[in-house]
């Protein structure tokens, strides 16, 4: 039986996506120890002795207690450093505005995973693997109901453009759930920006519903939209974790067309996707009319997730790949 450490990173997504993966491997007959980043010790390591350290982006680099940092890297022989990378590997977000992250990692005799395969040459021998989504986490119920929904920072002028143009389509059928300071930020970039006059900001202000914390808050969400927009901001071909949280949730999702949607799922039977503003306003209204449809084809979306992109799955790929290495 295999031993895992897995290391959850200060990040909400990638400890919601390491949590997935530490069932994954439980449910591929491993025993697995899970422990935040800032708690980690030295003497847990000891006392553990894991086969795999599994963390996010850059792990362990990602900390401020150097001991700890030292001597994973020194003692890397008694076990084998795996890193699934859901950001870009030379973004700010895998780098945590620390770039000199990526040159360090360069050196370190670690196996590596990313989510879009347009990435697999910024880390050499790393590997694709798209993400998954724990579906079982993402139970949801019938809740107050919202005609369009958008969950995430509603920041960048890519984000705050397609933002914009909603709510002159829609107006007050736009709902937004981020980080207050996220939407407050985005108030201010949305009236500096000239993106929208001062009665479509009225209405943009009122479309701010919170914070969502949990798995169940979110498929909530998800689940009792008529219409969920997703709005990639990193990557080049891959799919982000919202596009499997709502289709996970039953939700029906509209999202920005990307090279390997098409290799995972069937467009427009199992999730819709948009190529640019135009036809994202296009498909809104027309989805927004003939909800029916939009529902046949989150069912058939949940079923598609259930089936092909559990992290059981991508967990046992992980564990065969490791057969010819460890």
């Amino acid at each position: 039986m295999k031993k895992v450490l897995v290391t959850l990173p200060n990040s909400i997504a990638g400890t919601l996506i390491l949590k997935g993966f530490k069932q994954g491997f439980k449910s591929n007959s491993c025993f697995v120890l899970e422990k935040d980043l800032r708690e980690l010790t030295v003497q847990d390591i000891e006392r553990f002795k894991p086969d795999i350290i599994f963390g996010y982006d850059y792990g362990f680099l990602f900390g401020d207690d150097k001991e700890l940092t030292d001597y994973i890297i020194s003692n890397s022989h008694k076990y084998t450093l795996v890193h699934y990378f859901a950001d870009e590997p030379k973004g700010k977000y895998a780098c945590v505005n620390k770039p000199e992250l990526y040159e360090e990692f360069k050196n370190i005799n670690t196996i590596s995973y990313v989510w879009d395969r347009n990435f697999i040459t910024d880390i050499e021998g790393a590997k694709y693997l798209p993400l998954a989504v724990n579906y079982k986490a993402y139970r949801a119920q019938e809740g107050p109901k919202y005609e369009i929904s958008f969950v995430g920072r509603p920041l960048t002028d890519r984000r705050q453009k397609i933002l914009a143009a909603l709510v002159k389509r829609f107006g007050r059928k736009l709902n937004i759930f981020s980080y207050e300071k996220h939407f407050l930020q985005s108030l201010d970039d949305m009236r500096d920006k000239h993106f929208l006059n001062e009665e479509e900001l009225d209405i943009y202000k009122s479309a701010y519903r919170g914070f969502l914390k949990t798995e169940q808050e979110l498929a909530d969400v998800y689940f009792n939209s008529k219409v969920n927009i997703n709005i990639t901001l990193q990557g080049k071909s891959g799919l982000n974790y919202r596009v499997f949280e709502v289709l996970a949730s039953r939700g029906f999702l509209l999202t920005d067309d990307m090279e390997d949607i098409h290799r995972n799922f069937i467009v427009s039977k199992e999730l819709e996707v948009y190529k640019d503003i135009d036809d994202l306003l296009d498909k809104t209204a027309f989805y927004l009319k003939n909800y029916e449809i939009a529902q046949k084809i989150a069912i058939i979306g949940f079923a598609d997730v259930t089936k092909s992109h559990s992290y059981t799955a991508r967990a046992k790929q992980i564990l065969d790949d490791l057969k010819f290495v460890v």
